[in-house]
């Protein structure tokens, strides 16, 4: 009779919780606690052995750069990610993101560096039969919004192809995306041997080289457009004429941080002197310690303890130091480019720096500029996404298209334009993956994005989405991101293990998740 009692209900799914039960039925609850035990290992095994303390902060995995490289890693797997995660609420699969990246990248680049032409073959019968081209647009050079919106008509078009593929065909998604990916590999690699080839190669490269950096084009009076770095290359008195040119109180402000940089790094250059001068005679102390010279010994150790060398002097701050500086302050002139491929929170990193002493190197330069914009994009897409998914009907369309399809066209939600409208989103969040690579780093390979769909899938897997559909929250999402980028700098510090292991852990992660999300996903449906 008891265990008849003790059989679930449909009811009891209703039934008001115990304290805590609400927080710990959440599917978001075990990454996160998988997350919190990362941020802890990564702080601690990045801490080098020769510091003693247990500061997270004083590591590598923490401290500026470390910050703002690992936040670049997981926002970039998080953009990709967010497309992949809603993809598989709604029931379907996108494999073809990674040679969307890889395809998406290589146009933006190619349409940067030559411009584009929409070109209209006919036949000519002007000395003879042969085909000629139409010029119907031309544009040259290309903008950077320009080369994005060409792009996303191609990447949108395409993401919209085999949306309607799957759903008019019937197909699996995971077969027209496999399609997707092979076909658009292989286009990316064939477009770049053609265009990207040099009159004395015989076949041409994948990679395109030599984009301007066009986030880094400031307007400077009487020379009008040019890169930051070929203005700081102007003749020096021209240089000076620009520091003399600044506000009295602008300059005093750059003088003081110019001055503090300098001594940050005369006192860095003292220290390495001190250490290679002292290190003699520490190897000499050893040798008179294994010999027991106790006379040895002891005038070693007075030598040790009164050694001194001048201070190295500070560099002087020159006019021409401050102008250069001063360029560094000034705006990128396309905001568009910096958008995608600058940096953001930069006060705060010079705060940071300058006087709080923290974002600092061990040659007494500043360690990090800023965050990567690509973070900044991944918050804004994040918080879109949230709003859809939890507070509109569109994101109970997708829940309920992912759930239950027949029920879903029977209380007549459009599933059709639903999963049609995820393809594309899932491509648009590869173009904008793309665009913050080729806007950073002024280059574009057909490699790019390779296997980056599995880790978009493993990322919102590891977050809580059930592969069935149906199931899943944008936090869960975003905190299998930050896993799977804490994991993959996390292992490379632990001694004694080999940093490729990060896989070995994720594969268990991934396989756990998926069991406990299927668990999480029947309790909360009432199967179980």
């Amino acid at each position: 009779m008891n265990s008849a009692a003790e059989v679930r209900q449909e009811s009891d799914r209703h039934a008001t919780k115990k304290p805590f039960a609400a927080i710990f039925s959440r599917p978001e609850i075990g990454p996160i606690g998988v997350m919190l035990l990362l941020f802890g290992m990564l702080g601690y095994f990045s801490i080098p052995a020769a510091e003693d303390t247990w500061n997270p902060f004083a590591g590598e995995g923490f401290n500026a750069l470390g910050i703002r490289n690992n936040l670049r890693v997981i926002s970039q797997l998080g953009i990709i990610s967010l497309g992949a995660g809603l993809l598989i609420i709604a029931g379907e699969f996108d494999l073809s993101i990674g040679s969307m990246i890889g395809f998406a990248g290589a146009c933006m680049a190619m349409t940067l560096r030559w411009g584009f032409a929409i070109l209209i073959p006919y036949i000519s019968f002007d000395g003879g039969i042969h085909l000629e081209f139409f010029t119907l647009i031309s544009l040259e050079p290309v903008t950077p919004i320009t080369a994005i919106f060409i792009t996303l008509c191609f990447t949108l078009t395409f993401g919209w192809l085999q949306g309607f593929i799957v759903v008019k065909t019937g197909l699996p998604s995971f077969i027209v995306t496999l399609g997707g990916l092979f076909f658009l590999r292989g286009l990316t690699e064939v477009t770049l041997r053609a265009f990207n080839k040099k009159p004395n190669q015989s076949a041409g490269s994948t990679t395109v080289t030599e984009i301007p950096d066009i986030k880094n084009i400031i307007n400077l009076p009487g020379h009008g457009e040019i890169e930051r770095q070929a203005a700081k290359m102007l003749p020096e008195t021209e240089l000076s004429d620009l520091a003399k040119s600044l506000p009295a109180d602008l300059v005093a402000k750059i003088t003081e941080r110019l001055e503090y940089t300098a001594q940050r790094v005369a006192d860095a250059k003292t220290g390495i002197m001190e250490a290679k001068g002292v290190k003699p005679l520490e190897n000499a102390l050893e040798n008179a310690i294994n010999s027991k010279n106790e006379y040895m010994i002891n005038a070693i150790k007075d030598k040790i303890a009164n050694f001194k060398i001048n201070p190295v002097p500070p560099k002087d701050v020159t006019e021409v130091d401050i102008a250069k500086a001063y360029l560094d302050t000034l705006p990128s002139v396309n905001q568009v480019a910096n958008f995608f491929g600058g940096d953001i929170l930069e006060p705060v990193f010079d705060w940071l720096y300058f006087p709080i002493d923290w974002n600092v190197n061990n040659f007494g330069n500043q360690f990090a500029p800023g965050l990567y914009s690509c973070v900044m994009i991944w918050v804004l897409l994040s918080i879109i996404c949230y709003i859809v998914l939890s507070r509109t009907q569109a994101g109970n369309w997708i829940y309920s298209t992912g759930g239950n399809l027949s029920a879903a066209q029977a209380n007549g939600v459009p599933t059709n334009k639903v999963k049609i409208s995820l393809f594309v989103f899932s491509a648009f969040c590869a173009t904008v993956f793309a665009a913050c690579q080729v806007f950073e780093v002024n280059t574009a390979d057909a490699a790019k994005g390779n296997l980056k769909e599995l880790e978009a899938i493993a990322a919102a897997v590891i977050g809580g989405i059930v592969m069935t559909g149906g199931f899943g929250t944008i936090l869960g999402i975003i905190v299998g991101a930050f896993i799977f980028g804490l994991a993959k700098e996390a292992f490379f510090y632990i001694p004694g293990i080999d940093g490729s292991f990060y896989r070995v852990f994720l594969g268990g992660v991934i396989v756990l998740s998926a069991m406990l999300n299927e668990n999480i996903r029947k309790r909360i449906m009432g199967n179980i």
